[in-house]
C-alpha cells in the first residue's frame, strides 16, 4: 500500500513538473549588428507617433507574414489591430515604453513580431554600454510587466540593425529593429507585455 501511494506521489510530481516547464517564459535577449542604420541625432523625444513609425510585421505560425499599422490612439500609446490579435506601446517615461501583444481568437497563432524598418524614427536602448550612443542616456533592458506572460512559450528578444551617429561607429547599445520570438505559436488568451527604452532616431 505504502508503495502505491508513493507511487503516486511521484507520478503527481512529474505531471506537476511538466506542467510548471510548459508555462510561460522569458528566455532574455540577443543583439546581433544586423544592417546597419546611420543617424544625424538620438534623443529621448520617444512619443506615440515616433514609436508608431516602428512598422510591424507579424509572422504566423504558417509562415504567412502580415503587417498591421501601428496607429497613434492616445497622448502616450500606438496601437495595431489584426484579425485576431492586437499589439500596443505606450510611453512611460523617456526611459520607459510598454509593449503588449495580446491574442484575441483562437485562430492566432503568432510565431514573431517584428519591430522597425529601415526609415523607422524609433530606436532600441540597451543598458550597456552606458552611456553608449551620443543622445541616447542611460537605456534600459527588455523586462517582462509582472503578470504580463500568459501562455505556453518561451518568448526571446533580437535587437538588430545596429544605429550610429553619422561619422561615429555604432558603440553597441542602439538599435533600429526589435523581434519577438515564440518558441511555440502565440495563440487564444496569450499575452506578453514587457517594458523596453525607446529613443527618437532621426
Amino acid at each position: 500500500m505504502r508503495s502505491i501511494i508513493a507511487l503516486a506521489v511521484a507520478a503527481l510530481a512529474s505531471l506537476a513538473s511538466t506542467a510548471t516547464s510548459h508555462a510561460q517564459v522569458y528566455g532574455g535577449f540577443t543583439i546581433a549588428a544586423g544592417t546597419p542604420r546611420i543617424v544625424s541625432v538620438v534623443n529621448q523625444n520617444a512619443t506615440p507617433a515616433t514609436n508608431a513609425t516602428s512598422y510591424l510585421t507579424v509572422q504566423r505560425c504558417s509562415g504567412v507574414l502580415q503587417y498591421p499599422a501601428l496607429v497613434v490612439t492616445s497622448a502616450t500609446t500606438c496601437t495595431a489591430v489584426g484579425p485576431d490579435y492586437q499589439i500596443t506601446m505606450t510611453v512611460l517615461s523617456a526611459t520607459q515604453t510598454a509593449v503588449k501583444i495580446v491574442a484575441t481568437a483562437p485562430t492566432c497563432a503568432i510565431k514573431s513580431v517584428s519591430f522597425g524598418t529601415p526609415n523607422s524614427q524609433c530606436g532600441y536602448d540597451l543598458t550597456n554600454p552606458n552611456t553608449g550612443t551620443v543622445g541616447s542616456l542611460a537605456g534600459a533592458n527588455p523586462v517582462p510587466v509582472a503578470g504580463g506572460m500568459v501562455g505556453i512559450w518561451t518568448a526571446n528578444i533580437k535587437f538588430d540593425n545596429a544605429v550610429n551617429i553619422a561619422g561615429t561607429v555604432a558603440q553597441g547599445d542602439l538599435f533600429s529593429r526589435m523581434t519577438v520570438f515564440f518558441s511555440s505559436c502565440f495563440d487564444a488568451g496569450d499575452v506578453f507585455a514587457f517594458t523596453v527604452d525607446t529613443d527618437k532616431i532621426s
